[in-house]
């Protein structure tokens, strides 16, 4: 166990109705709501998230009382201004708090059902430094694993995240196409390693198919050239084939024959040795055994229950799996037996790139991190965060590094994924004209708090919060250009010390004084509006 130092808090975090007021010597006391708390097709629901970081100037409170939900097949927007909590909230979910000096107190984050936050009480306790203002944090580390290796069910799968920095969730050393295909075997092994087992490169079929990808390329017509080569996938039974052949010969006239044995080629090293057959089976069951795993994670966090036994059962299985096939790892023999695999994913993260509209993505797969710009960057993290076909996908200023085309381009492979997958999608963004696009409902910050919910007809038409207002207020209209832009005064105060009541009281043309006195609950004004003002007097909402 580790022992930090951290500086004792000076404000408890307000508890939950009915809870135990956490010490500075407790655990954080969390919700221990199951799989009873999830409410039809809600995908993602938290309920009053409190994440303080703990730093020698006091304990910053950036997200206190935080409550939302997300649907199946919704698109949710989070807005406000920069130092609102809306990336915080974002790891938060995906439990990627830095703990130091990070840790969430209190609240309940269910993702279909399952809840994410269970167990993080009993990864560290707190001890008081005698004459001093500190406390000792002891950490300790196998339950820390523990529920890092539980949080691996969900992210990627269930829920993945586009980050801010695209750079910093890169790593430098292997090139993109590693790194996507890492993703694909982690979450996509079992259906990758299917295709490879039953492709049928050989028949009346396939040939048929393959003189027509020749004829179009000899031709010379590129979009008869695609969709031949899709025409090839299907006959082969692999999609990345039909990938692989366009790439080959779309650039090859007039010279298109000398390229048509290099095709034949990669057709024909679909079929496998006996040798790369018995190495695709093991590594099938291993995936499958990983699943199985990661179900019974899901299974322990919904019916908070440990299930140490069927856990370690499966572990011994995978090691068991793992030694009988050891001399898959030897020197030579592994770089054999994987080589069709690493084809395999290497063209599906190309095809992968296409979608995401990169002009090059063989050049870009083959490539490193450090050699991309900005926005390439960009469109590669989405690519593979989109690679697992996730449940829940959080994107944190997805488009900030893209040019304006390129940006409608991936707000529509978002919205073709969410159509397609069902896929949920939790939006964070400064563009309220990106939100008014792509979203269904929004969710407003602002200092830590969620100050109005709504759908985004509603509340672009009628803002009910004076902080919306003011963010509405702040962007040009094309009805009416003439409109002056309007700024609002002050900034985000110090969550340190963040004012008492209703936090945006400071900034407020309306404010009166019961605002600077009481925090104002959230309340029901209209159809699944709600709102957190003392301007407004609707039935209290429920969280």
């Amino acid at each position: 166990m580790a022992v930090d130092s951290l500086p004792l808090p000076t404000e408890l975090p307000s508890p939950l109705p009915g809870a135990v007021p956490p010490t500075p010597l407790a655990k954080p006391k969390l919700a221990t709501t199951t799989a009873a708390g999830a409410v039809g097709n809600v995908v993602l629901d938290v309920r009053n998230l409190r994440t303080y970081f703990f730093t020698y100037d006091g304990v910053v409170k950036a997200l206190d009382g935080v409550t939302f939900n997300v649907r199946r097949g919704e698109t949710v927007g989070l807005v406000g201004e920069t130092g609102c909590g809306k990336s915080v909230t974002a790891f938060s979910v995906t439990r990627l708090i830095p703990d130091p000096p990070g840790r969430i107190m209190d609240g309940t984050i269910l993702f279909k059902g399952a809840n994410l936050l269970w167990g993080v009480d009993r990864e560290a306790s707190y001890k008081p430094v005698k004459g001093s203002n500190r406390v000792k944090v002891k950490r300790r580390f196998r339950r820390i694993k523990t529920d890092l290796d539980r949080m691996m069910a969900v992210r990627g799968g269930g829920i993945s995240m586009i980050f801010q920095e695209p750079m910093s969730a890169m790593n430098p050393i292997f090139s993109v196409s590693n790194q996507i295909s890492e993703a694909l075997l982690l979450h996509r092994g079992v259906p990758t390693i299917d295709g490879l087992l039953h492709a049928t490169p050989k028949g009346p079929d396939v040939e048929d198919a393959l003189e027509a990808v020749i004829h179009a390329a000899r031709e010379n017509r590129p979009g008869q050239l695609r969709e031949a080569c899709v025409k090839l996938s299907t006959a082969v039974g692999l999609q990345s084939i039909g990938v692989q052949a366009y790439h080959i010969l779309h650039n090859a006239y007039p010279d298109v024959d000398s390229k048509v044995p290099e095709l034949r080629k990669a057709i024909a090293r679909l079929r496998l040795s006996s040798l790369q057959r018995r190495y695709l089976e093991r590594e099938r069951k291993l995936h499958l055994l990983q699943s199985e795993l990661r179900a019974t994670f899901l299974s322990e966090m919904r019916n908070a229950k440990l299930e140490k036994g069927k856990r370690r059962a499966i572990s011994v299985r995978r090691l068991s799996t793992r030694l009988r096939g050891f001399y898959f790892g030897l020197w030579g023999l592994r770089a054999r037996v994987r080589r069709p695999l690493n084809t395999e994913t290497f063209w599906q993260s190309v095809r992968l790139l296409e979608g995401v509209t990169i002009a090059n993505p063989v050049q870009v797969a083959r490539g490193y991190p450090h050699e991309l710009s900005g926005g390439m960057l960009q469109r590669v993290m989405i690519a593979m965060a989109l690679s697992a076909e996730p449940e829940l996908l959080i994107a944190d200023e997805p488009t900030t590094a893209l040019d304006v085309t390129i940006q409608a381009q991936i707000l529509e492979l978002m919205r073709e994924l969410k159509t397609r997958v069902g896929t949920a999608i939790m939006l964070i963004t400064h563009d309220l004209g990106v939100i008014a696009e792509v979203a269904d409902r929004v969710c407003v910050m602002y200092a830590g708090n969620i100050v109005e919910i709504g759908p985004v007809r509603d509340i672009y038409r009628t803002p009910l919060h004076p902080y919306t207002q003011g963010l509405l207020a702040s962007i040009p209209r094309m009805d009416d250009p003439s409109k002056k832009l309007e700024a609002i005064p002050g900034s985000v105060p110090n969550l340190i010390y963040p004012p008492s009541g209703c936090r945006f009281h400071p900034r407020c043309p309306q404010a009166m004084p019961v605002c600077k006195e009481q925090r104002p609950p959230m309340t029901v004004e209209a159809t699944g509006h709600v709102v957190a003002c003392h301007l407004y007097h609707g039935p209290v909402a429920q969280g």
